[in-house]
């Protein structure tokens, strides 16, 4: 199991950075291609599209993964759902297309909202036998469906954008990745689904939940970024936006890919108490083993990262970048509680703890309205989700029968290398800064990076053998380092 896990990560992690890798050339080549009103003109309808979307976000696929012997007329009934739904979706985008584009003011959001619409409805009859990818862990077949559709939208895109040169590039690049991923659906897949309603109860009682969860992460997500638009100004709001998105990148680009790959695991585990315990606290570990390092090493070189890759002109973004680090990573650590809750058939249990996140910083926002400013809604944020870890985790310790102290056993030898790796980075950043140019900030920043990618495994190295090299990640770790180094010296 331990091994599926791992190489299900690895795939995710890889996909991930497939994606991102296509996204940038995607960006890069219709920058040149196109103008910015063409892609405002397609970000003023996925506005509108966006918000159905959420509401519409039932997730039955989780809810077949959690099972843990879903029969075919549960995938049926997911398939037949899910075609309810997109059509449900795709008559409210077309009934709100004009009233769309009279609010923005542009007659080109009409047509626009009604080809996503008609791409969306296309979209509801995938096949819902790709869910098996997941359940059996199959990630290399879950990557290459995946590849799949997002190479056939770039290169959808791209042949648009040199054919069209408009905003119908963008908008044809979304609809081929819809429909495209239907085709393929049923070209890896054999499984064939039918028209059913026999199971609808049961998967809407447990996929109710889980909109609730997906609507409480987007009032989070969108909350402080409406709250420092309104009060702060479009300024502050363009420096807190991507100041989040840096600092959440370990996030969104490490962990939300390993959880998608964990979660089928906690599922086969759910009955299996003992093994449950056991693969969830090593899964903590490994998350914390890979979060603490680099939401530290984010905090600490925050200035240097952003007068390289932003410019000067963004030094507004560099405190409100280290307060949102730390928030990353305790969302990092949340989110894992959140597969195990899930998987473990209690959904309600996310809402609970997300909801307590955005109620603390709905309160922490109304006391700070005297005096606003973006650090004080990032330190609002980072209140919140440290409130709603202390709101879960002590549930998640009653259900798996595990006490604090073993808990924090996973969590202390990361936690303090990181800050001791992060220290000596400070110390050493200070002691280099001389002034505000690119060359010196480019060199603390590969100074620091350097620095810390040494300081971090020895430390964590250090600590572990001063804890008598207990059982844990570390030790995975170095049997994994120790399997190379002598299959190398076969070699």
């Amino acid at each position: 199991m331990r091994g599926g896990i791992a190489r299900g990560a690895a795939w995710m992690v890889l996909l991930r950075l497939f994606d991102r890798s296509l996204g940038l050339i995607s960006t890069t080549v219709l920058a040149r291609l196109l103008v910015p009103a063409d892609f405002g003109l397609v970000a003023m309808a996925m506005s509108v599209i966006a918000v159905i979307e959420l509401a519409t976000a039932f997730s039955f696929e989780i809810a077949l993964i959690q099972k843990p012997a879903p029969e075919r007329e549960h995938f049926d009934t997911a398939w037949t759902l899910n075609i309810i739904i997109a059509m449900l979706g795709a008559l409210v985008t077309v009934a709100l297309a004009r009233p769309a584009a009279s609010f923005y003011g542009d007659p080109r959001l009409g047509p626009v909202m009604w080809a996503i619409a008609g791409a969306w409805l296309i979209s509801g009859f995938e096949n819902t036998g790709t869910v098996n990818f997941r359940r059996e862990m199959n990630f290399s077949a879950e990557f290459r469906w995946m590849a799949s559709k997002r190479v056939l939208s770039f290169v959808a895109t791209m042949i648009a954008a040199f054919t069209f040169r408009s905003y119908w590039a963008l908008v044809i690049g979304m609809a081929t990745s819809r429909i495209g991923g239907v085709v393929i659906s049923y070209v890896v897949q054999p499984f064939r689904p039918r028209l059913s309603l026999s199971t609808a109860r049961e998967l809407v009682g447990f996929s109710g939940w889980m909109l609730a969860n997906n609507m409480a992460i987007v009032v989070f997500s969108r909350l402080p970024q409406i709250y420092v638009g309104r009060v702060l100004g479009a300024k502050t709001l363009g420096a807190y936006a991507v100041s989040s998105e840096i600092a959440q990148m370990v996030h969104t680009e490490l962990v939300a890919p390993i959880n998608r790959s964990m979660f089928p695991g906690y599922a086969r585990l759910a009955h299996d108490a003992d093994a449950f315990r056991r693969v969830c606290v090593e899964a903590t570990a490994v998350i914390l083993l890979i979060v603490l390092p680099v939401s530290a090493a984010v905090a600490v070189l925050a200035g240097p990262m952003v007068r390289v890759l932003l410019g000067e002109q963004w030094g507004e973004a560099v405190p409100i970048i280290r307060v949102l680090a730390f928030s990353g990573a305790i969302a990092a650590l949340n989110s894992n509680n959140l597969s195990a809750y899930i998987a473990l058939g209690r959904p309600h249990i996310p809402t609970i703890f997300l909801a307590a996140r955005v109620l603390i910083f709905a309160a922490i926002l109304m006391a700070l309205s005297s005096t606003p400013s973006a650090v004080a809604v990032a330190s609002a944020e980072l209140v919140a989700s440290l409130g709603s870890l202390l709101v879960s985790l002590p549930m998640l310790l009653s259900m798996l029968r595990l006490t604090v102290r073993d808990y924090v056993a996973t969590m202390w030898r990361p936690l303090i290398a990181s800050a001791l790796g992060a220290a000596a980075v400070h110390t050493a950043i200070d002691a280099l800064e001389q002034s505000g140019s690119f060359s010196i900030a480019a060199l603390e920043l590969l100074f620091g990076l350097l620095l810390g990618a040494m300081l971090y495994p020895l430390l964590l190295w250090m600590l572990w053998r001063v804890a008598g090299r207990p059982e844990g990640a570390e030790t995975s770790i170095a049997r994994r380092v120790s399997d190379l180094i002598r299959r190398g010296k076969r070699k």
